[in-house]
């Protein structure tokens, strides 16, 4: 649903199990699991072992496991709605981002994942 008039972009209503359509390249983000983390840190440590070289940060200290992952959603994939207004700080314990509005909580139904995309980049089908 785009506007006749340029730069000006009308973000669709959404509720709760309504199928919507990704209109335009768009970035999913959502808290990373427990699992996710621990492999990272078994990764991480078997590195160590390895003798492999291990980033360090200016601070001297080892990365930590990222609590954020993302992804890009194609033109045209179909995701269902599972919150019709959501925000950073209510899927992940440790955000870092500030909340912000005019985002949804969408299930990818391939993989069974709930990502957090902008409103204005989905179409409702």
């Amino acid at each position: 649903m785009a506007s006749e008039l340029p730069g000006i972009c009308i973000v669709p209503k959404l509720k709760k199990g309504q199928l919507v359509r990704v209109r335009q390249g768009v970035t999913g983000s959502r808290s990373t699991t427990t699992a996710e983390r621990n492999a990272w840190y078994e990764k991480f440590h078997a590195d160590c072992r390895a003798g492999r070289d291990v980033p360090y940060d200016s601070g001297g200290e080892p990365r930590l496991a990222p609590d954020t992952a993302e992804t890009s959603f194609s033109v045209g994939k179909c995701l269902t709605v599972t919150a019709a207004m959501a925000s950073y700080r209510r899927i992940g314990k440790s955000w870092w981002r500030s909340p912000m509005g005019g985002l949804c909580q969408v299930l990818d139904t391939m993989t069974g994942q709930e990502w957090l995309v902008a409103k204005r980049y989905l179409e409702v089908v």
